[in-house]
C-alpha cells in the first residue's frame, strides 16, 4: 500500500500497489516511485489554499521528479541514490568517504533553485530539495568509537528538516502493527479490509489527539480502539434467545453512557410508530436521531443530562 501521511503518520492518501507493471504510465520519465508520488498529490493540488512540503526517500526521489514537483510549485525534499544523479558536479563519493566526519559537498541549479547535498555521516549521504538549502547550518551529534565519546558535526540544514519530517509512514506501520486484525483469511480482499479496519481506528485516534477533550483526557490507541469496539457492540442488535422472552431490555442499557451524555448531533426526529420514552417511560413519536430511543421533547434535555 503506498501511502502519504504526515510526520506524526495520520494517513492524507492511499493507493494500493499493484506491482511493477500493473499501473498506467502516465508520467513518463519519473519512474516508478515518482509516479506514485505524483498520483498521491493529484487530489491535494485540488485544494485551495493548501500548500505542503513533502519528504520522501531514495526510493522516490529522482531529479525529475524533483523538476516536476517545482513546475506545481511544490516544495520537497528526499535521499536520493547516487546513480540517479546525473551529471551533477558533486566530489567523488570514494574521496569523500576519506574526509572526516561532518565534511559536505553542494551543488546548486540557479535556473530550477535546486540544490543536492552530499554529507558524510556514518555513510555518505545524498539528500535533494527545491525549497531548504545547506543553510543555516545545524550541529549533529555522533558517538566517535575512536574517542570513545560523543561528538559534534556540523550538519546541512536541509538533512536536519528531512530527518525532522520523515518517518510517518514508519509511526503509520507502527501503530496499525501494534493491535492489527488477527482473522486471518484465505481470500485475497481481506487483507485489504482488515487493513483498512486498522488504519480508521488510527486515524480516528490521531483526529481525537487534535481536540480539546485530549488535553483534559488523553486516550491512547488501545483505549481508543476499545470505545469503538463498545460502541458497535452497543449499537448490535440483540437477538431473542429461544424459550420464554424474558421481557424488554432496559432503554438504559441500550445505550452506552459515551454517546448519549457525549453533548455531540443529538437532534429530535419524527418516528412513524409509538416507542417508550427513555426519560419518563410513557409512549411517544419522538426520538433522538443518535441514540435511537424514544423520547419527548420536554424529556430531551433531562435524558441526555447525568
Amino acid at each position: 500500500m503506498w501511502v502519504l501521511t504526515t510526520p506524526l503518520g495520520y494517513i492524507v492518501q492511499c493507493e494500493p500497489y499493484q506491482g511493477a507493471t500493473g499501473r498506467p504510465t502516465a508520467y513518463p520519465g519519473v519512474g516508478m516511485g515518482g509516479e506514485v508520488v505524483l498520483d498521491l498529490i493529484a487530489e491535494l493540488q485540488e485544494v485551495e489554499g493548501c500548500s505542503f512540503h513533502l519528504t520522501f526517500d531514495n526510493l522516490f526521489t529522482s531529479l525529475k521528479l524533483v523538476d516536476r514537483l517545482s513546475e506545481k510549485n511544490i516544495a520537497c525534499t528526499g535521499t536520493i541514490r547516487a546513480n540517479r544523479l546525473e551529471d551533477c558536479p558533486l566530489r567523488d563519493v570514494k574521496d569523500m568517504q576519506k574526509t572526516p566526519r561532518g565534511t559536505f559537498d553542494y551543488a546548486t541549479d540557479t535556473k530550477s533553485g535546486l540544490i543536492v547535498v552530499r554529507w558524510n555521516d556514518n555513510n555518505i549521504v545524498n539528500v535533494v530539495s527545491n525549497k531548504v538549502g545547506v543553510h543555516p547550518l545545524q550541529v549533529a551529534k555522533r558517538w566517535s568509537r575512536s574517542e570513545s565519546r560523543q561528538v559534534q558535526l556540523p550538519q546541512p540544514f536541509l538533512i536536519r528538516h528531512y530527518n525532522q519530517t520523515m518517518g510517518g509512514v514508519d509511526r503509520t506501520d507502527q501503530n496499525v502493527g501494534k493491535y492489527r486484525v488477527a482473522i486471518r483469511s484465505k481470500k485475497w480482499w481481506w487483507a485489504i479490509f482488515a487493513y483498512c479496519l486498522d488504519v480508521c481506528i488510527q486515524q480516528v485516534w490521531h483526529l481525537y489527539r487534535a481536540t480539546e477533550a485530549a488535553k483534559n483526557n488523553p486516550l491512547d490507541l488501545l483505549a481508543i480502539r476499545r470505545r469503538v469496539v463498545r460502541v458497535y457492540l452497543g449499537r448490535a442488535s440483540h437477538h431473542a434467545a429461544p424459550g420464554r422472552p424474558r421481557g424488554h431490555v432496559s432503554v438504559d442499557k441500550r445505550v452506552l453512557e459515551e454517546i448519549r451524555f457525549d453533548r455531540l448531533d443529538h437532534l429530535v426526529e419524527l418516528w412513524p410508530t409509538q416507542l417508550r420514552c427513555g426519560a419518563c417511560g410513557k409512549k411517544t413519536k419522538h426520538r433522538c436521531s443518535k441514540c435511537k430511543v424514544g423520547v419527548h421533547d420536554r424529556c430531551f434535555r433531562q435524558y441526555h443530562t447525568k
